[in-house]
């Protein structure tokens, strides 16, 4: 006899991708994507984590490109789903500002939102003949950029990097260069070329997308004090 097969790779929930207001389907994680996923954790490569957490919400999630949602929308994703996986709270880890005791502070995931998330012009003019069209950064951007997975990398190095993965494209008076298609050599050349205060426009686009965040008050265990901590990114929440 047949052992039976079970249906639970339905989808039974629906949300809103914070970026599009697409309401999609998906269902919670199965075994399978928590083994992959475990695996992918202990192994403590953050390419093998993130190409893990993709491919688990392709998945789980019906008709959805997720490799060109953007990170903070794959990261809501991510927390939506694993509330209903594994449970609505997360327990982190604080130390209280006021005597340095740790404390363990539960998070109810329902209430992560994407921090101030309103769609920004994405053209910034650097003269009078050069803007750069700049775009919401995927996941699938950053896999493709090594700089940014390097075992020892400095502040520049990241900052470079998250540049040139959030660049679309130059467009000059004469023509449209799409990033994805220039050598990384002459982007680097590019971004080299700027004043401080061009390339500040490009940081400026940087620092200002949209991340998981969430503000929680608690009470020291050993002093007694409030205190208010504020989580930022899925790396904050896990």
């Amino acid at each position: 006899m047949a052992l039976p097969k079970l249906s639970n790779d339905r989808p039974i929930y629906e949300m809103t991708v914070p970026s599009t207001k697409e309401v999609v389907k998906y269902r919670p994680f199965l075994v399978k994507e928590q083994k992959s996923m475990l695996v992918a954790f202990e192994s403590q490569d953050p390419k093998q984590i993130l190409n893990s957490m993709v491919t688990s919400i392709d998945t789980c999630v019906d008709n959805l490109n997720v490799k060109e949602l953007s990170t903070f929308d794959v990261d809501y994703i991510f927390t939506r789903i694993r509330s209903k996986s594994v449970g609505e709270t997360s327990k982190v880890l604080m130390a209280c500002e006021h005597c340095n005791e740790e404390n363990e502070v539960t998070i109810n995931l329902d209430n992560i939102t994407v921090q101030d998330f309103v769609l920004k012009d994405t053209s910034i003019p650097i003269n009078d003949d050069i803007t750069v069209e700049m775009k919401y950064p995927t996941y699938e951007d950053m896999l493709k950029n090594e700089a940014l997975f390097k075992d020892e990398i400095n502040a520049a190095d990241v900052l470079f990097g998250n540049i040139m993965t959030c660049m679309h494209a130059v467009q000059t008076q004469e023509e449209n260069l799409l990033i994805r298609e220039e050598p990384k050599e002459e982007v680097e050349t590019f971004l080299n070329s700027l004043t401080n205060d061009q390339l500040q426009k490009l940081v400026g686009f940087v620092e200002s997308v949209p991340s998981l965040s969430h503000s929680e008050d608690y009470n020291c265990k050993k002093c007694g004090k409030e205190n208010t901590i504020t989580l930022n990114g899925i790396k904050d929440f896990f």
